[in-house]
């Protein structure tokens, strides 16, 4: 017998985007979590901040990660990020992060992107309600305008 499998019918079309996920192991390997996020096609940022953050290794001293405003500094101190980076990260992460002179950048957020880096903001997570969270990486996707999900990759120029 001979069953004639229909293709799915296609989605309505939508606007397309990225999907960004942190993942994340809880405490002391005591679990995994995962924050995904959307992320606009046109997001001018999200290059710079998913390399960055991938590139990241744990500082001296630590084991692991962890977005805390205060040991983002130990990674430009141990020179794994230039002082653009890390005043970039800390306005792409952290809203509340004001330069208080510590460090000289050329790096700003003009008005119009604002809405850009609060896109990341919301799976920036240094703990839940019984553990801290360390960072093990991000993965992104593209989602097209019929909803398929596509493994992406950055090219080096």
């Amino acid at each position: 017998m001979i069953e004639i499998v229909k293709k799915k019918k296609r989605r309505r079309e939508t606007k397309p985007y990225y999907l960004l996920t942190y993942d994340y192991m809880i405490g002391d390997a005591n679990g995994n979590t995962c924050e995904t996020v959307n992320v606009s096609k046109d997001n001018p940022y999200l290059e710079r901040y998913y390399t960055l953050l991938n590139s990241l290794q744990a500082t001296k001293g630590t084991w692991g990660i962890v977005f805390d405003e205060h040991d983002f500094y130990k990674f430009f101190n141990e020179k794994q990020i230039t002082e653009d980076d890390y005043v970039f990260l800390m306005r792409m992460m952290f809203p509340e992060y004001e330069d208080e002179g510590e460090i000289e950048s050329n790096f700003d957020v003009p008005k119009e992107n604002e809405d850009y880096s609060y896109e990341f903001q919301r799976g920036v997570k240094g703990d839940v309600e019984y553990s801290f969270l360390v960072f093990e990486g991000l993965d992104l996707h593209y989602i097209d305008s019929y909803g398929i999900k596509n493994k992406t990759k950055i090219i080096k120029k």
